[in-house]
C-alpha cells in the first residue's frame, strides 16, 4: 500500500473514481481531476485539505463533497489510502457496488452520506472509526442485517444513522442496539425487518429522539418499556404498515416531547389511552382544518375498530353494520383508498388466498376460482353440517407466493395444511381469529418469527396443555429443524442447522437444512462432527486418565521429597541421632584418654579435658593394633551386650580384653597410671552434670544416661575411697598394690 501523506498517492486514490467513459466526461468539466493537470489536489472540485500546524507545504485531504454532481462510478479500495479522511459526501450521484471494506476501515471518519444511490451488497458490519456520528445510507439496494451480534468502534460514536429504503432483513439485536448510547435517531423504514420490538433495549437508550421503524413486517406487540420512567425523550415514532398485535400502551403517555405518532396499519386492537389522544399529536395533517372544526383527537393517531380513513387517520368513517362490523375490522387505523370496509364471504376469502398463492399455478390445477362451484365442494375444502370450512389442505400443491391476511377470517377454520410448497413471505397474525387446532406451514419459505399471539393460541397444535405454550409446536424457528419442519404432537424437538447463516434464507418450518446434508467445501457436517466429538472425548478421556495419573505419582513423590527435606533440616527430628552420636563420641574420647595415659608417666597438668575442643566433625580413630576388632568402637561393644545379662564387672572386664592388645605387659601398664590423675579424671567423669549443662539444649541422654550417671557417681565415691589421698597413693606396700590392681577392674573405662 502506498505510503500515507504523499501528494501522489491522494491524486491516485482520487482519480479511482473517475471511470469509464462516463467518469472521464465527468472529469472534463471539474477542476482538477485530471492527471498531470497542474492544479494542486487541494485546489480540485469537492476537495477540502487541512495544512500541517507545523506550517510548510504539507496537507492531507480530509473531506469529498460531491452531493448531487452526477458523478457514475463505483467506491474503490483506493479510497482507503486516504488515512485522514474525515468526510465522504456523495449522495444525490450514480454509485454503485459494494462499500469497501477499506473505507469502512477509515479511522478517522466521522461523517459518511452515501443517500440516493444505487449501492448494493451487504451493509458492513465494522466500521473502524470511533468517531463515526453519521452514517446515511437511504434509498440504496443495501442487503444483509442491521448490526447483529457485533462489537464495532462506530457504535459508540453513532448519533444518526439512516438506512431506510433498502433491502434490509433479518431481526433487530437489543445488546447490539444497547451500545449504541449516544444515537438520536435510527431511521430503518421501509425494509424487510422483521422479528419483535427489542422495546427495552431501544428506551434504555438515553438520547434517542427519532424513531422510524414503519413499512416493515414487525410482529408482536408495541412494547410498553419503549416509555421507561425518566428516560421516556421520543419526539417521532413511526410503526404504521406493519403486523403489529395487541393493544397500544398506557405507558406512552409517558412521551412528554412526542409530536409524531404512527401505528395504522398494523393488527393493533382495543382502544387508544385517552390521555394520549391530544392536540399536539400529529397535528400536522390538520392546519388546513377550521379552527371551530369537530376534532377527534385519537382520530389523529389511528382510525378506531369498525371504521377506515384513507390513511388510517382522521377523517375516518365507519362501516356498516354497528358492533357486527367490528368483527370483520376489528384493527385500528384500518385504510382503503375506497373506504370500503371488511366484509368477506367465505368465497370471497378463497378467490384472495388463491390469487395470492397460485403466481406459479397450483399442481393438478385449481377449481377455487369457479364461481359457479359450490365451496364446500372445492379441491382441498372440508365443511361442517352448517357448510362453514372447517379444514383446508393443500399439502405439495406447488403453492407460490404469500399467505393472505384474509384467510383469517375463516372463523370455523380448525385445520390448515399448507405444508410443502413454496410459499414466501410472513405468517399473517390474523389466523389467531380462526379456530385452529391443527396448523402445518412447513417445508415452505416463510421468514422472520410466529406472531406471539399465535403461539398462544389454545389447543393449536397441543399449546395449552398444561399451561405450556411453544412457538415450535407451530413450526422450527429459523435456523432450526426437524422431520416434520414442528415440535407438535410429534414431540421430537427442532434441532440446529450448521449452514452458513445466510438471512435472506434463514427460513422457518424447515425439514431439512440447505447445506446439512452435502456441507459445503469446508462447512460443517453436523453428523460427522458429533461422532468425531464422541471419538475425540473418549480419545481425551483416556489421555487424561493417562496424565491424571503421572501427575498424581509426580506429586506424591514431590510431597515425599519435600518431607524429607524438612525432616532432615528439624533440629528437632534429628536431635535423638545426634545425641546418640555425641554420646559415643564421647564415651571414645574418654577411652582415647584413658590409653593416652596409661601409656605415659604424665602428671596432673598434662591430663586433658575429654570434652574440651570437642566437634561434631571429628571422626573415630580405630581402637586397638589394626586387627580385626580395629573398626569396633565402644558403642559397638555396648550393642553386642544388649539385653545380656552380665554383671557390671564381667561387662568391663570383657571389653577390656576386647578392647587391648594381649600383650604380656598389660596388667603392668594398667598397674602404673598415675593414680593422682586418674582420680581426677573419674571426679569429673563423675561430674557429668556440669557436662551436661555445657551443652544444654545439644544434649539429651534421656533415662539410660541417667542410670549411668549414677552408675558414675558410685564408681566416683568407690575411688575416692579406695584412694584416700596422694600420699596413701605413693606408698610402697605390696598389699595396697594388690588391692588397687583389685580395683582398678572395677573402674568403668567403657560404660
Amino acid at each position: 500500500m502506498p505510503a500515507k501523506g504523499s501528494d501522489r498517492d491522494e491524486q491516485q486514490a482520487l482519480l479511482s473514481l473517475i471511470q469509464k467513459v462516463e467518469g472521464e466526461e465527468w472529469a472534463s468539466t471539474r477542476k482538477g481531476w485530471k492527471i498531470n493537470s497542474g492544479v494542486p489536489v487541494c485546489e480540485w472540485d469537492g476537495i477540502v485539505c487541512r495544512i500541517s500546524i507545523t506550517g510548510g507545504s504539507t496537507a492531507t485531504i480530509t473531506a469529498i463533497n460531491l452531493p448531487n454532481q452526477g458523478l457514475s462510478a463505483t467506491l474503490t479500495s483506493e479510497l482507503g489510502w486516504l488515512k485522514d479522511l474525515e468526510e465522504l459526501n456523495l449522495k444525490g450521484n450514480l454509485i454503485a457496488g459494494t462499500i469497501p471494506q477499506e473505507v469502512a476501515n477509515l479511522e478517522k471518519l466521522f461523517s459518511l452520506d452515501l443517500t440516493n444511490n444505487q449501492v448494493s451488497g451487504p451493509l458492513p458490519q465494522w466500521w473502524g472509526s470511533f468517531s463515526l456520528t453519521k452514517l446515511f445510507l437511504a434509498q440504496n439496494q443495501l442487503t444483509g442485517e442491521f448490526y447483529h451480534n457485533i462489537y464495532s468502534p462506530h457504535l459508540q460514536s453513532m448519533q444518526e444513522v439512516r438506512l431506510e429504503d433498502n433491502n434490509l432483513v433479518g431481526t433487530l439485536d437489543g445488546s447490539t442496539i444497547m451500545q449504541m448510547q449516544k444515537i438520536e435517531t435510527i431511521s430503518l423504514s421501509q425494509n424487510d425487518l422483521s422479528g419483535l420490538i427489542p422495546g427495552f433495549q431501544l428506551g434504555s437508550l438515553p438520547s434517542l429522539k427519532y424513531l422510524y421503524l414503519d413499512n416493515n413486517e414487525f410482529v408482536g406487540p408495541l412494547p410498553s418499556q419503549l416509555a421507561q420512567t425518566g428516560k421516556s425523550s421520543l419526539e417521532e415514532l413511526w410503526v404504521q404498515s406493519n403486523s403489529l398485535s395487541g393493544t397500544v400502551p398506557a405507558s406512552y403517555v409517558r412521551f412528554d416531547k412526542l409530536h409524531d405518532f404512527f401505528i395504522d396499519g398494523n393488527k393493533l386492537t382495543g382502544a387508544l389511552p385517552l390521555q394520549l389522544c391530544s392536540a399536539k399529536l400529529n397535528n400536522d395533517f390538520f392546519n388546513t382544518l377550521p379552527p371551530d372544526a369537530e376534532r377527534n383527537y385519537c382520530e389523529y393517531i389511528a382510525c378506531p375498530a369498525g371504521s377506515v380513513g384513507k390513511e388510517g387517520v382522521y377523517p375516518c368513517s365507519v362501516c356498516p353494520g354497528g358492533d357486527a362490523a367490528k368483527l370483520e375490522n376489528p384493527y385500528l387505523g384500518k385504510s382503503d383508498e375506497n373506504l370500503q370496509c371488511s366484509a368477506y364471504s367465505q368465497r370471497d376469502i378463497l378467490r384472495i388466498v388463491y390469487e395470492s398463492t397460485s403466481e406459479s399455478g397450483w399442481l393438478g390445477g385449481s377449481d377455487w376460482n369457479d364461481a359457479t362451484k359450490d365451496v364446500c365442494q372445492m379441491t382441498g375444502i372440508t365443511c361442517d353440517d352448517h357448510e362453514n370450512i372447517v379444514k383446508i389442505g393443500l399439502k405439495n400443491r406447488n403453492l407460490s407466493g404469500t399467505i393472505p391476511d384474509a384467510i383469517g377470517f375463516l372463523s370455523f377454520l380448525e385445520t390448515l395444511d399448507l405444508s410443502d410448497n413454496n410459499l414466501e413471505g410472513f405468517v399473517p397474525s390474523d389466523l389467531r381469529w380462526t379456530s385452529l387446532t391443527r396448523l402445518d406451514i412447513s417445508g415452505n419459505k416463510l421468514r422472520g418469527v410466529l406472531p406471539p399471539l399465535m403461539c398462544m393460541m389454545q389447543e393449536l397444535n397441543g399449546n395449552g396443555e398444561n399451561n405450556v405454550y411453544y412457538c415450535d409446536r407451530i413450526a422450527c424457528p429459523a435456523n432450526t429443524f426437524n422431520t416434520f419442519g414442528h415440535h407438535g404432537y410429534h414431540g421430537e424437538p427442532c434441532q440446529p442447522c450448521y449452514d452458513v447463516h445466510v438471512p435472506e434464507e434463514s427460513y422457518i418450518g424447515q425439514k431439512k437444512c440447505v447445506n446439512r446434508q452435502k456441507p459445503i467445501a469446508g462447512g460443517f457436517d453436523w453428523k460427522k462432527e458429533i461422532e468425531t466429538l464422541k471419538e475425540t472425548t473418549e480419545s481425551v478421556n483416556i489421555f487424561s486418565r493417562v496424565a491424571l495419573s503421572i501427575a498424581v505419582i509426580a506429586l506424591v513423590m514431590l510431597i515425599f521429597i519435600l518431607c524429607t527435606r524438612c525432616i532432615g533440616s528439624n533440629p528437632q527430628r534429628r536431635r535423638p541421632q545426634r545425641n546418640q552420636e555425641r554420646k559415643r563420641i564421647l564415651r571414645q574420647r574418654a577411652a582415647s584418654s584413658s590409653d593416652s595415659e596409661s601409656s605415659s608417666s604424665g602428671s596432673d597438668d598434662d591430663e586433658e579435658d575429654p570434652i574440651h575442643g570437642y566437634s561434631d566433625d571429628v571422626e573415630l580413630s580405630s581402637v586397638g593394633s589394626g586387627t580385626s576388632r580395629s573398626s569396633r568402637n565402644a558403642m559397638d561393644l555396648i550393642n553386642e551386650h544388649k539385653g545380656i545379662a552380665l554383671s557390671r564387672q564381667q561387662k568391663v572386664k570383657k571389653a577390656i580384653s576386647r578392647r587391648l592388645p594381649k600383650a604380656p605387659r598389660i596388667r603392668t601398664s594398667i598397674s602404673n597410671i598415675n593414680v593422682n590423675a586418674r582420680k581426677q579424671r573419674l571426679v569429673r567423669r563423675a561430674s557429668r552434670g556440669s557436662i551436661d549443662d555445657e551443652y544444654e539444649g545439644v544434649l539429651d541422654f534421656g533415662d539410660d544416661d541417667e542410670h549411668d550417671y549414677a552408675d558414675r557417681e558410685e564408681d566416683a565415691s568407690s575411688v575416692e575411697n579406695n584412694f584416700g589421698g596422694e600420699e596413701e597413693a605413693s606408698a610402697p606396700k605390696n598389699k595396697k598394690k594388690q588391692k588397687q590392681e583389685t580395683d582398678l577392674l572395677d573402674i568403668p573405662v567403657i560404660s
